[in-house]
């Protein structure tokens, strides 16, 4: 079949056609219009030390403690993709997470290791009292957890988690990529309706 005959089942069926596609386009836009408002939040955490280990050796830098730093902010990272710490964050900050699975409670939080003492969380929320509270939780959680590990140790230059204050900023749909995807698909599923339409005739 040649392209004149595509563009002529088209035109015959225009209506079809581009019904299609303004009816995909505008329950894309709805869809994202009636989302419940939604609070997207970053929490960085610093890594630092409660105290300075004394010796007389040549430090080169401190590169043993860096290397340090970063094997804890890797633990860091995996306390909160940890289900149990998770759970124990929604509870401190008194959001209900019955409803998540342990898939669901996994990858409520992103966890990131962006330096050797930096780690960076972002998550979504409902409200911005709700964002600020998961903050105060993810807080401490990793505290706690940190300090438990403390408790081991025979020197007073174990880990101390730092954090800045959290970053809140209300979720805005990009419309414009939201039409331009949705007027993709819908030019898509308009063709291949018409088509089939074509065959059934």
């Amino acid at each position: 079949m040649e392209l004149k005959e595509y563009f002529n089942i088209i035109k015959k069926h225009r209506k079809i056609f581009f019904g299609t596609i303004i009816a995909v386009v505008i329950i894309a836009i709805g869809y994202f219009y009636l989302l419940p408002v939604r609070y997207d939040a970053a929490l960085t955490l610093n890594i630092t030390r409660l105290g300075s280990q004394e010796t007389a050796d040549y430090k080169y830098d401190d590169y043993y403690r860096l290397q340090a730093d970063e094997k804890f902010a890797d633990t860091i990272v995996e306390w909160l993709r940890s289900p149990r710490a998770v759970s124990d964050i929604y509870t401190a900050a008194n959001v209900d997470s019955k409803a998540l699975s342990l898939r669901g409670l996994s990858k409520s939080l992103v966890a990131e290791k962006r330096s050797s003492q930096i780690v960076s969380v972002a998550f979504s929320a409902d409200t911005l009292v709700q964002a600020q509270k998961i903050s105060a939780g993810i807080t401490a959680v990793v505290k706690d957890n940190t300090d438990e590990l403390n408790k081991e140790q025979k020197e007073n230059n174990w880990f101390n988690v730092v954090n800045a204050a959290p970053v809140v900023v209300k979720y805005q749909p990009d419309y414009e990529i939201i039409f331009l995807a949705a007027l993709c698909l819908g030019i898509f599923l308009g063709f291949w309706t018409v088509m089939v339409k074509h065959y059934l005739e």
